[in-house]
């Protein structure tokens, strides 16, 4: 029981990112579409995404040459702030909360509607570009899984039929050099949209945190921008620039800390009122600005609203914009009220599962230590704790005592320091564990008691708080309980194998 129970445990710690996605509500719904029947302001919209880029870091040259000629506005990111999630955000104006998508696996399309489907619904084209992942193999249709082999041909890469996305041309380049040209051709051709991927400065955070290679990467997006975008016409054409999420001063991402959640919104170019002031800008009021720039409808799920105060918009048409997006917005305020209310966790009544579970354990526990099957010396229950004290305090290490997702070493880091600390944590239960047996009267019985608390210890904590986090994962958990849920079920993992080779290595002396 031991070790089936810290093999699941462990198993489950892993899977904790993939547990927390789930189906939108959204998707369930028809998307809302409401035409205002706005002018189309611009030609062509440029939509780049500086993945990790920070507000405070944004201070560029070619930046600020677009910020004096257009708005510099400063938008909220939505918790979690992690890369894919928000890359939705942006492109369908729904915040992770309610996409779904809240990691960076995404193992289903986003069954969203897009700013791309409303581009492309009014007949008109859109194209992407990236210098590593891709945009648009989040919104593959006609698929259940991303699992499909792409199709490339050089930089152009499209799904095998009959599989589609909402793009009409989609480039992948091998790096930023190679990237610029990309964006200069797609910025030239017939595409309505265009919207750009640029990932190199999120790597230089992830390497280094925000210091010198951050900023020069930085730059070097920056300068790339300059060269590919030399050719649009910002009489004609407008250009959006935004982040999915800034990082932290170590390096990282995730929480709701301030240099994560503030990410620039710049834009410029035709149809942008020149100095005009954003009222409260978030990453959900992209995708309705661009659709606004593009006089086509939102995206018939978007949560957010058009900036009108930062366009070139009568007072009437601003208006009837404005009230197609509050209209909508009550629609899907309303349908993910109703996908709430019907899928609400009954936290008490797992609570109490659990605890009837726990007394049903002690009752057995009690008499089998009536029959001398069980002993637990008061020095075991110490030993029991050893294991997850250790994973605690590995924990503790590794995110600098600060409980949120941004603190939260790389994925590899992550694994390679789990796997030692575990290794460690039950080693030195082990140990602790069989000093206590051998000074036992009944070596076998203190075996079997430590095993016995060390489980229940185990199952009831965890027991516990996954009553209480538990799927469907209607909420986002708050940070520290972000990185807290798996950390507990990795400690208990741990603990619990601990106790198995505990009684394991008991019965083999003993035979």
């Amino acid at each position: 029981m031991a070790i089936a129970a810290a093999l699941g445990l462990g198993a489950r710690a892993v899977r904790w990112n993939d547990e927390l996605a789930v189906a939108s509500p959204l998707a369930a719904i028809a998307p809302r579409i409401d035409d205002p029947h706005t002018p189309r302001l611009a030609r062509r919209v440029v939509l780049v995404i500086i993945d990790g880029l920070g507000a405070d870091e944004s201070q560029l040259a070619f930046l600020g040459e677009l910020r004096r000629r257009g708005v510099d506005a400063v938008a909220r990111a939505p918790y979690p702030t992690i890369s894919r999630p928000n890359y939705v955000t942006i492109l369908t104006g729904v915040p992770p909360r309610d996409s779904g998508v809240r990691a960076n696996r995404v193992t289903a399309p986003v069954a969203l509607d897009t700013v791309m489907d409303r581009v492309r619904a009014a007949g008109l084209r859109v194209a992407t570009a990236s210098d590593f992942g891709m945009l648009a193999t989040l919104f593959l249709r006609g698929t259940p899984s991303l699992g499909v082999r792409l199709i490339e041909d050089g930089e152009r890469v499209a799904p095998p039929a009959p599989i589609g996305w909402p793009f009409d041309d989609a480039r992948r380049a091998a790096s930023l050099d190679a990237l610029g040209p990309v964006i200069g051709e797609l910025a030239a051709s017939d595409a309505a949209l265009v919207a750009v991927l640029v990932l190199d400065v999120d790597r230089a955070g992830h390497a280094a945190g925000v210091g010198a290679g951050y900023r020069a990467a930085a730059a070097a997006v920056d300068r790339t921008l300059r060269a590919a975008l030399s050719g649009v016409d910002l009489a004609r054409d407008a250009v959006i620039v935004t982040a999915d999420h800034g990082h932290v001063a170590r390096g990282g991402h995730g929480g709701p800390e301030r240099e994560v959640s503030r990410v620039p919104l710049v834009l410029a170019g035709a149809g942008v009122a020149p100095g005009a002031i954003a009222r409260d800008p978030q990453l959900i009021d992209v995708a309705p600005t661009v659709a606004a720039l593009l006089g086509v409808p939102a995206p018939g799920h978007a949560e957010g609203r058009a900036l009108v105060e930062l366009l070139r918009l009568d007072a009437a048409a601003a208006a009837r914009r404005a009230a197609a997006d509050a209209a909508r917005g009550r629609a899907t305020a309303a349908a993910i009220a109703a996908a709430r209310a019907e899928l609400a966790r009954p936290e008490p009544v797992r609570l109490a599962i659990v605890l009837a579970g726990l007394a049903v354990a002690a009752a057995a526990a009690v008499l089998l230590a009536r029959r001398g099957a069980l002993a637990v010396p008061v020095p075991g229950v110490a030993a029991c704790a050893v294991a997850p004290a250790v994973i605690a305090v590995a924990t503790v290490a590794a995110t600098g005592g600060r409980m949120s997702p941004s603190y939260v070493p790389s994925a590899t880091t992550v694994e390679q320091l789990g796997a030692a600390a575990v290794v460690i944590a039950i080693a030195l239960q082990v140990v602790a564990s069989g000093r206590v047996v051998r000074r036992a009267r009944d070596r076998l019985a203190a075996a079997s008691g430590l095993a016995a608390v060390g489980l229940g210890l185990a199952l009831a904590v965890t027991g516990a708080i996954r009553a209480w986090f538990s799927q469907p994962h209607l909420d986002v958990p708050p940070p520290f309980w972000f990185v807290a849920v798996p950390v507990i079920d990795l400690a208990a993992a741990s603990g619990a194998a601990a106790a198995g080779i505990t009684l394991a290595l008991a019965l083999a002396r003993r035979r």
